[in-house]
């Protein structure tokens, strides 16, 4: 049962990703979240959570290569997480193990979508996703350098606009 219920979650996570409006929703919590040791996984196959990531706002972008919204953003968020990596904010995307065929398939994908610099995870049986309580793509959900989950922003987001990097640096700022 609980391998069926992990299916219809993931299918529903990709429906619901695939019909979004391409508006985003933000929810910025008012008190930092505790977040489980949830695992999702490298290229080598080796496991990581939130704790291996430390910056002063980790993004962990939640998507599918079979949601339209997410590939749309792809490119913003290469082009994001390059101009903030020396700002104190660190960029990683996961998307569904099932999705891949291979490690090379997966670079190939993000290349071809203008994201080849963006650094990739696994999520196994998803996990990650379903412990997070994500239900749609794209999902980033914001985490301190204490590694609580601070919020979340559902839907399309044109990263790399000035306004919202100016946006989320003073987020960054407001959290310490």
């Amino acid at each position: 049962m609980n391998k069926f219920f992990k299916i219809v979650c993931i299918l529903l996570f990709l429906l619901l990703g695939n019909i979004s409006n391409g508006n985003a929703g933000l929810n910025i919590f008012p008190q930092p979240r505790y977040i489980p040791k949830l695992s999702f996984y490298g290229d080598s196959g080796k496991s990581y959570t939130v704790d291996n990531f430390k910056s002063d706002l980790l993004m962990v972008m939640i998507w599918s290569r079979y949601c339209g919204p997410c590939i749309g953003d792809m490119k913003h968020m290469d082009s994001f997480a390059q101009k903030m990596k020396d700002k104190g904010v660190r960029v990683i995307i996961i998307s569904p193990a099932s999705e891949w065929k291979s490690i090379d398939e997966r670079r190939t994908f993000l290349k071809r979508i203008g994201a080849p610099n963006l650094v990739s995870y696994l999520d196994k049986k998803a996990n990650f996703m379903l412990g997070m309580g994500v239900m749609s793509t794209p999902t980033v959900i914001l985490i301190n350098n204490r590694s609580e989950e601070v919020g979340q922003i559902s839907g399309s987001v044109e990263w790399d606009e000035p306004e919202v990097i100016d946006y989320i640096l003073k987020l960054k700022k407001s959290l310490y």
